[in-house]
């Protein structure tokens, strides 16, 4: 959703006849999506690190080893592009303050005032970034997940409907306590008969495609909640599908974080082909979103493979202690 989201919104932009925002801003909604996953799987992982030794130290490490060091090296090669064609970047600063706040994941606006990094895509990661450090106190005192999370999310979120649009405050935030109710609730999901759940997740996904976007502080019921659907029925049907589940789809699933931090690349890239060969409007917005999608999802998919498993492989082999006493 967030590729074909893109791919459309560089084709509106750069194309005479459309208004910003106004051809399917709907693809926006796969971050609510996103949102909700990353509340089920740190539930998950709160779960699994909950009785091992010094487990607050080992959630954070993991969880900044999986996301960090791609997102620097990502980031350092926007950097690169944006110092060889300065002409071909409109929003991008380098301003030291910018650049620094852009690698630690902190809550930056470009020239245009909006929360975005130097990788633009990187705004979803800060609030992660935020999420984790929640979860991460939660563990350090011992506390359920809930008594953290909901009250501080809370307040966020009525900052974020009395505070300024483009503030770091955000509705949006409430959109990961609902992963954690689903990942409370596996094994009670797990249970819901399989059309019933088939029926939520198309009907949720359905909504998502199609609902529009009247007001930003709204965004929690109109897409979280059909995002959370998804979610939901999702886990219910995972027993069923994972025999069934083809490996192409699988592998795309793995390497999803590399095609989300790389595809900013490609979409650029694709628009300027499919501009200079589509004599037809429509037909370029269609050749524009499949093209999109494969060498997207191809790129990611290489990224992951040469860079970002070998990487991650790395950083998570601890080295063996040696019980040798030391020399001499």
């Amino acid at each position: 959703m967030v590729v074909a989201y893109h791919a459309v919104d560089q084709w509106t932009t750069h194309r005479a006849g459309y208004a910003p925002g106004d051809l399917w801003p709907n693809g926006s909604a796969g971050v609510d999506v996103f949102f909700v996953i990353s509340g089920l799987v740190m539930t998950i992982s709160v779960q699994r690190n909950a009785h091992r030794p010094h487990p607050a130290w080992n959630f954070a490490r993991d969880r900044l080893i999986r996301i960090v060091p791609l997102y620097w090296i990502i980031t350092t090669f926007k950097i690169a592009a944006v110092l060889a064609m300065p002409a071909l970047v409109t929003r991008t600063q380098l301003d030291p303050l910018y650049v620094a706040g852009s690698y630690a994941l902190l809550p930056v606006h470009d020239v245009t005032g909006t929360l975005r990094p130097v990788l633009p895509v990187g705004w979803t990661l800060t609030y992660e970034m935020f999420f984790y450090i929640l979860v991460t106190t939660a563990l350090c005192v011992r506390a359920p997940l809930e008594r953290i999370c909901i009250p501080t999310l809370l307040v966020v979120a009525v900052l974020g409907i009395v505070g300024p649009d483009n503030g770091f405050a955000n509705t949006i935030v409430l959109e990961f306590l609902a992963g954690i109710a689903i990942g409370r609730r596996i094994q009670r999901l797990q249970a819901v008969p399989v059309p019933w759940a088939a029926l939520v997740g198309i009907a949720g996904f359905a909504l998502l495609v199609v609902v529009p976007m009247p007001d930003g502080r709204l965004r929690p019921l109109i897409w979280g909640l059909p995002a959370a659907a998804v979610v939901a029925a999702v886990v219910s049907l995972e027993m069923s599908l994972r025999t069934v589940m083809p490996r192409w789809l699988l592998a795309a699933g793995n390497a999803s974080y590399a095609t989300y931090l790389t595809h900013g690349f490609v979409v650029p890239a694709v628009y300027i082909v499919v501009a200079r060969l589509a004599g037809n409007d429509t037909v370029g917005l269609v050749a524009m979103i499949v093209l999109c999608l494969f060498l997207g999802g191809l790129g990611g998919q290489i990224t992951h493979a040469v860079l970002e498993q070998p990487l991650l492989l790395r950083l998570r082999t601890r080295r063996p202690v040696s019980t040798l006493p030391a020399p001499g």
